[in-house]
Formats: C-alpha cells, structure tokens, sequence
C-alpha cells in the first residue's frame, strides 16, 4: 500500500531522478531528444528541484512510497491554483500510485479553498489527467529561458 508524506530537501535528489526517468521513459514518442534533454536529464541531482519547491509556504510537495522506498512525487502551488507535477517511478506506473498522489494534491487544494486545479501537463500525461476528470483547455509552451520549445497541455478540473 503507498504512503505518503510531506517532501522535504533530502528527498530533491530521488524526486528527480524520478522526474528524469518517468519522462525519458514516458515522453519520448512526444518529444524531440533535444527536448527531452531539457526536459529530462540523464544525470539529475538534487538542483535539479527547485529550492522553492520546499521553502515556499504556497508550495505543498508531496513523497510516494512504497515498501520504504520513493516511487512518486508530486507538488500543488496554491498561489497559483497549479498542480505543478506528479511523476511516479516508471517500475510502478500502473499501480495507482500517480493517482494516489493527484487526489491527495486535490484534497490538499480543495483544504486551502482552490476552487479550479490548473495542470500544465507534458504530452504524454495528458490522457492520465482526463481519467482523473481534468479537461483539455490549451495547448502551451512550457519551456524556459534559453530551451527549445516544449510543447503542453493546459488542463483544468473543478475541485468544489
């Protein structure tokens, strides 16, 4: 059964591990390679989760785990009515975990008054979403500065 937690600053380093794996493994029929090396480095280390993820009171970062071990992660922003990521370790997709991670965020957003969940999701998550009853709003571009284009999916969901 998963359990999960508050993520804090020492779980950076396997949060995107994760996050570079699930998408190299999830994303790469959506993706270019030159995207998906911006998108998921093969070496990420704990940099590569922004310190605000922990710092920031409107940022709620939460551990999946299973057995004792990190298989997903996920983060809602408050500030901006945004779920911000889920990603489960790709040698536990399809157990739930995902969703797990998806309802507790919801359930935190919903405790805080958000009232319309916002997800920029990667082409690839965005059936994933819509089983979870998010719907398709618009294509975005959710690259940075000095990366190529990365193309997504803005969805919404109605929490109350």
């Amino acid at each position: 059964m998963v359990s999960l937690r508050e993520a804090s600053p020492e779980d950076a380093t396997a949060m995107a591990r994760i996050q570079s794996e699930s998408l190299r493994e999830n994303a790469d029929e959506h993706y270019t390679d030159e995207q998906l090396a911006h998108l998921a480095p093969a070496e990420p280390g704990a940099e590569a989760i922004p310190e605000d993820e922990f710092t920031d009171d409107s940022c709620r970062p939460i551990i999946a785990e299973l057995d004792g071990k990190i298989v997903g992660w996920g983060s809602v922003h408050l500030d901006e009515n945004v779920l911000a990521a889920t990603f489960v370790d790709p040698d536990y997709k399809r157990q739930g975990v995902g969703r797990t991670i998806v309802e507790e965020l919801e359930t935190i957003a919903r405790r805080e008054g958000v009232e319309v969940l916002i997800v920029p999701a990667s082409l690839n998550a965005v059936g994933f979403y819509e089983t979870l009853g998010y719907e398709k709003q618009r294509e975005i571009d959710a690259s940075g500065p000095d990366t190529p284009e990365i193309p997504s999916i803005e969805l919404a969901k109605q929490l109350s």
